[in-house]
């Protein structure tokens, strides 16, 4: 029953190429509604924001925090064909080849699973956007998927090749700096992390790059 509430709300009689502005609001309330997922791990989060302590997780534990935004976009996916955010925001994800068809399990998986390639290369794989009219990135394309909405944007969508080409550049070499020195940080041979190490490495990346 909940889930065909959510398919009433939002079933499109149109499919737009989706508002960047829409998408970005959305992005930033799904930060927010996934935080319940990291729920199991808030001691150890805790001992890393109030104590100086080291903070040591085994693999498993590391692993399963990197794939849990995954997680979340998968369960909502399967539920509504868009998360949250896209949802409050009147956006959904869509077969490529035909809008009004629901997304098929394997749409539903691999989507949030070549997100997790942002460990490698940032944003850039949302960037590469900018260089299409459907507004489709490196996601997409795996999954054979795209976002719409319901209603026509106020102007077409533009390719904006030099502000495209700019982000993609920077944050491909901030994602692949970045993936270099955490992978350097984990101790292969103990299985195991220290995520204030982690983290520290990753503010300083993040700082670099301002």
């Amino acid at each position: 029953m909940v889930t065909d509430v959510f398919e009433e709300r939002i079933v499109m009689t149109e499919a737009y190429v989706p508002s960047t502005w829409r998408r970005l609001f959305a992005y930033s309330m799904d930060q927010l509604v996934v935080l319940p997922f990291y729920l199991p791990f808030a001691g150890i989060f805790l001992r890393l924001f109030f104590t100086d302590d080291e903070v040591v997780v085994n693999l498993t534990q590391l692993l399963v925090l990197y794939l849990i935004p995954a997680v979340f976009e998968v369960v909502f996916l399967v539920l509504m064909q868009a998360t949250p955010g896209k949802w409050l925001m009147g956006l959904k994800v869509v077969p490529a080849t035909n809008y009004s068809e629901k997304l098929h399990w394997s749409q539903c998986l691999l989507r949030p699973l070549a997100g997790r390639l942002s460990f490698f290369f940032s944003v850039a794989i949302y960037a590469v956007a900018f260089f299409r009219y459907d507004r489709t990135h490196l996601c997409d394309w795996i999954a054979e998927t795209r976002v719409v909405q319901g209603t026509p944007r106020p102007k077409k969508a533009q390719i904006r090749w030099i502000l495209g080409t700019l982000v993609v550049l920077l944050y491909v070499y901030e994602g692949m700096v970045s993936a270099r020195m955490i992978l350097k940080s984990i101790d292969w041979q103990e299985r195991q992390a220290d995520l204030r190490e982690v983290f520290d490495l990753q503010d300083y990346v993040d700082v670099s790059f301002e």
